[in-house]
């Protein structure tokens, strides 16, 4: 049986001691555990909450070219409830925000840019913007279930109406869209007006929409360079500051730059501090799912002017996609910082074009991508080797423990055994309870592994419990 052996017994010292070094669990670590070695595969971590709580936060671009894509966005909105609607067990518990991609950038003189801050800068939007229409009762929409099995809401009429009166912000905000900085500021816990949207327990879902890169600003010094070194407007975040190419970017001649990635060394911030940022609000990137929908990244950018009769536009960067909404011609520019922002994620990041005439996929991809996260369904390249092929079904290299009040000073870590099978989708009724195993379920996994933990108990576990899942990966 594979708990026969005593705790320790028969492992080397390097291997015990790194694997109770990765877990503190309440318990003697299983030989699953202490099987799982740190070598240069790493490992596969999923978290499975029994409640399926999730925070989803939209970042909505409010600047001067997007009132056509926020009006597509939320006009297609309701096949996000949709797909929220088909998780197995229902609608799960959700928060939704919405902020925009206006912030206070530290200097005045900029239209559209307010200095001091005003009700931007990462303070939730929950205000009326379409005429007849009735916003939530609070800063963010609230939607969860009540014990009687119904739903406890702050808002009349449908979800998906509710989303479209707040989400269509406009298309007066600040031309320097700080989209990464945005989330930030809604998230960190400066603006007491976003308190309480953030649950411990839950999971966290960032949507952006937007058709420009980023230009969160480090130091707002950017804004008082000359514009013969720097260019007009824009320009200078993009591309000026944004990006290191194969050649210097002319801030006064159009031209074409290859190879070109985000800049980590300028006035700006780094991508990867915002990553780094919502991992750490959540305690793992695990608990984090990120959607772009916005302008295709490319490593080759363009610059040009646009010369109309008696006007010389200023330079700027050239679109990397278009499309047309509703009859007029829409376009995205490279978003090369947000991609660097996005990567990371992996499996729980998700890029869609923002040029498209219909965002209906996109926004059931995104609700696909949140179910496959909260989901019992093993992500990633985990090694789906067999390391017991004499016992019945496969029995994959993984540990499982019960945590409680995950990401919280009062986590706790329990272990969960494996069952043994008498089958190869039967645990032994006489093993220990609870205890887990793995089954193929290619119709409700969409991952690359098919493959569903099942958990088998004889009593609930306690609330805010959630199942984790460590496997070795490839």
């Amino acid at each position: 049986m594979a708990f026969a052996t005593p705790c320790g017994a028969g492992l080397p010292r390097r291997l015990l001691a790194s694997s109770l070094l990765a877990l503190s669990v309440t318990g003697c670590p299983s030989r699953d555990i202490s099987s799982l070695d740190i070598h240069p595969a790493g490992e596969i971590l999923k978290d499975v909450p029994l409640s399926t709580d999730i925070d989803i936060l939209f970042m909505i671009d409010n600047s001067s070219s997007t009132t056509d894509k926020q009006t597509l966005f939320a006009a297609n909105f309701p096949r996000f409830i949709q797909a929220l609607d088909a998780f197995p067990n229902g609608r799960p518990n959700v928060h939704i925000g919405v902020v925009s991609s206006t912030v206070d950038i530290g200097v005045g003189g900029f239209d559209g840019c307010p200095h001091p801050s005003t009700n931007d800068d990462g303070i939730m939007q929950s205000m009326a913007r379409v005429p007849g229409c009735t916003p939530p009762t609070g800063r963010y929409i609230v939607d969860v279930k009540d014990p009687s099995g119904g739903r406890m809401t702050n808002y009349s009429g449908t979800l998906a109406s509710t989303f479209a009166c707040i989400a269509q912000l406009g298309d007066l905000g600040c031309g320097f869209e700080a989209q990464l900085e945005a989330v930030k500021r809604a998230l960190d816990g400066s603006h007491p007006e976003n308190a309480g949207f953030l649950r411990p327990s839950a999971f966290l879902a960032v949507v952006i929409l937007t058709d420009e890169d980023d230009c969160s600003v480090r130091d707002p010094a950017i804004f008082s360079l000359p514009e013969q070194q720097v260019g007009a407007l824009d320009f200078r975040c993009q591309p000026m500051f944004s990006y290191t190419c194969d050649q210097p970017i002319s801030p006064s001649g159009p031209g074409t730059y290859t190879n070109c990635f985000a800049r980590t060394d300028s006035y700006l911030e780094d991508p990867n501090s915002f990553t780094q940022f919502l991992i750490d609000v959540k305690g793992g990137l695990s608990r984090v799912v990120v959607a772009l929908i916005g302008g295709p990244p490319t490593k080759d950018i363009m610059t040009g002017q646009l010369v109309l009769p008696n006007i010389t536009q200023p330079l700027a960067l050239l679109p990397s996609c278009t499309t047309t909404i509703g009859g007029r011609t829409a376009v995205g520019r490279p978003g090369i910082r947000l991609n660097r922002f996005l990567t990371p994620f992996g499996g729980h990041g998700l890029f869609r074009t923002v040029c498209q005439s219909d965002y209906s996929q996109a926004l059931a991809d995104i609700g696909e991508l949140l179910f496959t996260a909260v989901a019992p369904c093993l992500e990633g390249e985990v090694n789906t080797t067999d390391v017991e092929p004499s016992e019945p079904g496969l029995q994959l290299n993984c540990s499982v423990t019960d945590v409680l009040n995950v990401a919280t000073p009062q986590q706790t870590e329990t272990v969960i055994p494996r069952c043994p099978m008498t089958g190869p989708t039967t645990p032994s009724p006489s093993g220990p309870r609870p205890c887990w195993w793995v089954q193929s379920d290619p119709a409700s996994c969409p991952t690359p592994t098919k493959l569903a933990l099942r958990v088998e108990r004889t009593s609930a576990p306690a609330p805010n419990t959630t199942e984790r899942v460590r496997c070795i990966g490839l």
